[in-house]
């Protein structure tokens, strides 16, 4: 059963203390969500990630998180689990099997240094 990932923007406050002892507040905004990837999809590995995590493995996506929903909680055939970035797999969605998903899309929003989780949309 395909579920619903709810992706809400509203900020939100995060309080940490510092090593000094104060006690901060920041703001903070979730990204918005650049792909249309859900739990129970199957993925591609794109991207290496380690020599348990090899490029060309098909993972099941089983989760995305509401306040970083560009990183997907992916599952092997044998039950382990890591988190990895939806630049990092390639595959389709199983409400649109037919439709591939937009390589353009994916190069219109990377970084040329790597750094994905810093772009703003």
């Amino acid at each position: 059963m395909v579920q619903s990932v709810s992706v809400n923007r509203t900020p939100y406050n995060v309080r940490y203390r510092t090593s000094d002892g104060e006690v901060k507040i920041i703001r903070r905004v979730p990204p918005s969500k650049l792909h249309d990837m859900m739990p129970d999809d199957m993925v591609t590995i794109s991207h290496k990630r380690s020599d348990n995590w090899d490029s060309g493995e098909e993972v099941k996506v089983v989760g995305v998180n509401s306040k970083q929903p560009n990183t997907l909680w992916v599952e092997k055939s044998d039950g382990r689990r890591t988190f990895l970035s939806y630049s990092d797999v390639k595959g389709q969605s199983k409400g649109e099997s037919d439709i591939q998903f937009a390589e353009e899309i994916r190069e219109r929003k990377q970084d040329p240094i790597g750094s994905d989780y810093l772009l703003w949309p």
